[in-house]
């Protein structure tokens, strides 16, 4: 085998080892959680995986639209006394997966 096909083949075989390195899940890169407050009314309640579903109005905080979508919670606590149509405000953060409530609140 010459020089020239080794080098190139080293090459090829780096390549994704370093598109890998720099990944945007990499844990250097990672951006900091962002957190903002929000209003929706609960659409379903999972208390056994801990997740919320709301329709929430925009988030501009977060660059996010009116939607549906589930939230973990950060305690079970905080589904105690909930009822799906219920009307609440509440904080939550960024995260990976599903973002996070860390507060509930009357609006």
């Amino acid at each position: 085998m010459t020089l020239r096909p080794l080098v190139l083949a080293l090459i090829v075989a780096a390549a994704p080892m370093a598109a890998f390195a720099q990944a945007p899940g990499d844990a250097a890169s990672a951006p900091a959680h962002r957190s903002a407050k929000g209003v929706g009314v609960v659409t379903e309640i999972d208390a056994r995986q801990q997740v919320l579903t709301l329709k929430h109005e925009p988030i501009p905080a977060l660059g996010w639209p009116s939607m549906t979508m589930p939230f973990h919670v950060a305690s079970p606590a905080l589904l105690m006394g909930l009822k799906v149509g219920q009307k609440i405000a509440f904080d939550t953060q960024e995260a990976e997966g599903l973002p996070e409530i860390t507060a509930i609140r009357k609006p």
